[in-house]
């Protein structure tokens, strides 16, 4: 993944203490449970009594049950996971379909397991994901979230994974949501209802950049470097840094 320049400037001997082996403990934590155990879910919510069903669930702004979060969180766009403040992985949103190819692959067995066991073992993807988590929970340099967005040196393939840093009423730190999306049916809809293109732009720091479409109805919504060298850029407002790839707060 395309990692933010800030982000490759922390020091690896303060990302690397990250516990991801979840030997922490927070008020919310289910003790006495294996984390490795395929049905730690059904016991953790037997321990605890949890709502489920048609159980309502009084939110800060809304009243719910079980069944409807469920159902909403499912049908999300885009895959959702959470994981809490002492790197212990709790809850994905499953999609519908089994079937269904994940970009971040997670089974409902994984569901408790700790950050060691739901990634790789593979030095490079620790480091990297300890590298995420620890920037999150200490506020490096002010931020909030990350984008690293993926390349695959297809324009038909723009895959994103943005992490977002959780916190208590108090503002404390709680854990992280991940949201990983191929934003490129969400970018074709965009350019063929505005008559806009994305191309290759070989000398923006971003890769890619809109520009004005002479064929609106282009089933693509995407031209070729030929097409782009006649066409006038669109310079819409960033939202993200377009130098690091990682919003500014």
């Amino acid at each position: 993944m395309a990692e933010p320049k800030w982000l490759k400037n922390m020091n690896p001997d303060e990302y690397m203490q990250e516990d991801f082996d979840a030997k922490g403990k927070s008020r919310y934590t289910v003790s006495g449970i294996n984390k490795e155990d395929p049905d730690w879910l059904d016991q953790a919510a037997e321990k605890v009594h949890a709502a489920e069903g048609d159980d309502y669930v009084k939110l800060d702004s809304g009243l719910l049950t079980v069944n409807q979060i469920n159902w909403m969180l499912r049908d999300t766009i885009g895959e959702l996971s959470f994981v809490d403040e002492n790197n212990q992985f709790l809850w994905y949103n499953r999609p519908v379909d089994p079937h269904t190819k994940m970009k971040a692959k997670r089974v409902p067995e994984q569901v408790g397991n700790t950050m060691n066991d739901v990634h790789p073992h593979v030095a490079d993807v620790i480091q990297e994901t300890k590298k995420v988590v620890h920037a999150l929970r200490t506020r490096q340099d002010g931020h909030d979230d990350v984008y690293m967005p993926v390349p695959t040196g297809n324009l038909k393939e723009l895959v994103l994974h943005y992490y977002k840093r959780v916190v208590d009423d108090e503002g404390n730190y709680a854990g992280i949501y991940e949201w990983v999306q191929d934003l490129y049916p969400l970018v074709k809809y965009f350019c063929e209802t505005t008559g806009q293109k994305l191309v290759i732009d070989e000398d923006a720091t971003t890769g890619a950049t809109y520009r004005r479409n002479s064929d609106p109805d282009a089933a693509s919504g995407a031209s070729t470097k030929a097409e782009a060298a006649q066409e006038t850029p669109v310079e819409p407002e960033p939202a993200v840094d377009t130098a690091s790839a990682a919003s500014k707060n």
